[in-house]
Parts: structure tokens; sequence; C-alpha cells
């Protein structure tokens, strides 16, 4: 056997291999390059915790981020991407007060990234009533542009801007669904040349989302407050509630929840069954176990094989191959 350095030249070759075969390295890009809308100039301190790993994980890293006032992207492109030039915006969730960063976020855009997919994570703002960012006028906004930055520079980054999905989490997963039924078409008038690109997803993919609102807001002060500040409204409540906004043009949609979830499966089911009503090409996996907050890692259930059947999905969706 050749011996290059003390070590094997066959695993000399395939080290260097792989390095070959692996991603681009991840490009950040602030969201709002020219500041953010509404002329807000507060910075704070980003706060990042490591959290243990559970036993048996299959990841290395598992850290949240908060108190965040300068929202970016980051771009993971694929080394080799599928024909369709597939692109997915990943909205981590951690409750609108942290994001779950990589087992819901930088870890299924790697991921993805194997399979030929972009995956683009977005470090959204996060509630802080210091700053006024709220969900609606923060974490909403921060994803709309993500969307809009992806679409105008697919091709600088070799992506279709007709095949531009957007999967969340939890509370990611109501931006998502949000992304889906609150989208415009830009505004040509407008100075900024991102927000003139239409925000609509081509697709969504809610995992474990919280979409239903209306019991939560009801019974729990504390969340109306992170929704929408002190000023909330009934109206403010149905125009941000995607239940209310399904219709036959809300994109295609993939939903993923365990019945065994603290964050009752019922909110997926009513939005399967809303997106139905409205023929939309839908479809809704319920696992009986798996708990919340799984993202993309391993935990020797039926329910970790979720990303496979959606792989599955936009096969048959045609948006990967």
């Amino acid at each position: 056997m050749k011996i290059i350095n003390g070590i094997p030249a066959t695993l000399t070759y395939l080290f260097f291999s792989l390095i070959a075969l692996a991603a681009k390295p991840p490009l950040e890009i602030a969201l709002w390059a020219d500041g953010l809308p509404g002329g807000n100039t507060i910075q704070l301190e980003e706060i990042w915790t490591e959290r243990p790993i559970e036993e048996g994980a299959d990841v290395k890293l598992d850290r949240s981020v908060k108190n965040i006032s300068t929202p970016t992207i980051t771009v993971y492109l694929p080394q080799k991407p599928n024909k369709q030039r597939t692109s997915i915006v990943i909205l981590p969730g951690g409750g609108f007060g942290h994001l779950a960063i990589d087992k819901e976020g930088h870890d299924i855009a790697r991921w993805f990234n194997q399979h030929g997919i972009a995956g683009i994570v977005v470090k959204y703002r996060v509630v802080h009533e210091a700053s006024n960012f709220h969900v609606y006028n923060a974490c909403l906004p921060d994803s709309f542009r993500a969307i809009r930055l992806v679409r105008q520079n697919a091709e600088a980054w070799n992506l279709a801007p007709t095949n531009v999905g957007v999967m969340g989490f939890s509370a990611g997963g109501y931006l998502t669904a949000a992304a889906g039924t609150f989208y415009d078409e830009g505004d040509a008038r407008a100075t900024d040349p991102v927000e003139r690109v239409s925000s609509k997803p081509d697709f969504i993919a809610p995992i474990y989302p919280l979409i239903e609102l209306d019991q939560r807001l009801a019974t729990n002060e504390g969340f109306k407050q992170r929704m929408f500040g002190p000023d909330s409204t009934s109206n403010l409540i149905d125009q941000f509630s995607p239940l209310k906004h399904v219709s036959s043009v809300t994109p295609p949609t993939f939903l993923v929840h365990a019945h065994d979830d603290s964050l009752s499966s019922q909110s997926s089911v009513r939005f399967y069954l809303a997106l139905l009503q409205a023929d939309v090409s839908a479809e809704l996996h319920v696992y009986s176990q798996g708990g919340h907050g799984y993202g993309i890692r391993q935990r020797g259930l039926p329910i970790s094989a979720w990303r496979e059947r959606f792989l599955e999905w936009m096969l048959l969706q045609g948006f990967h191959e």
C-alpha cells in the first residue's frame, strides 16, 4: 500500500475528494443594508448560548441566539445544484424570543446542499420590547425581505427565481405560513430595488408550526404582546392569521407535526384542511411520537425521516430531481 506522509494513499485520495465535493463557503449578507425600516437605529449585543446536546443526537452543536438588531441571511450554495436550481429560505424557531439557529437553520441548509439545493438561513429579529421589535413589525418584514433578496440575487447565485421555497420551524413555521398567505408582488415604485421583487414563495414547508392564533391570543396576554406590542386589536389579529388568508393561490404546502407535540398538531391539521378546501396542493404528515423542536436531528423514531419525505414531495412537485 502506498503511504503519503504516514497516511495510506487511498485515504489521502478520499480526503481530498471529499474536500472537492464540499459545498461552497457560506455568505452572510445583511437583510437591510441601508438600515432597518422605519429608521430604527438601535444596536443590541447578540447573546449566543450553546445548549446541551441530547444523548444519542447526531448533531455536534446546538446554539440559540437572541437580541438581534442586525438581521442577516447566510447563503449556502451547493457545489452541484439540482437541475431545477431550487433554493429554500429557512426560518428557525424559538418562540419569537430566540432562534434555534443550528438544528433548525445551518444544519438544515448543509443537508440541503448535499442534495443540490441552496439553503438560506435567516437570522431574523426576534421580539425585544425595549426596541419595539414585535412579530408583526420585525419578524415578518425580515422574513419577506429574505425571500425578495434571494429572488433578486438568483442569477448571481445560479438559482431559479421561480423555485424559491420557504421552510420554517415552530415560530418560524408561523412565519412560513404567513409568507404563503400575506405575500405581495413587490412595489414597482420602490426606491429600493429589493422591494420591487415579489415576496411570494413558490412552495412552503411549515414544520411543527404555530399557525392557529385565536385561542393563544385570547388566553395568553404575553403572547399577544410579543405578536403586536401594546396596541393589538381584533383587526390586527385577523390581518395576521394565516388560517384566515388561505386561498387558491396559496403555494403548494408540505406539513409535518407529531401527535404528542406540546404545540398541538391541530394547528397543522386545520391549515391542511383550509388548503384542501381552497384546492391547494398539500401534503400533511402527523407522526405518533416526536415531540417538539427536533429540527433535523435523528431521534431513532419514524418522524426523523420527515426530511426524506420532503425531498420526495419536492420531486413530485417538480422542485427536485
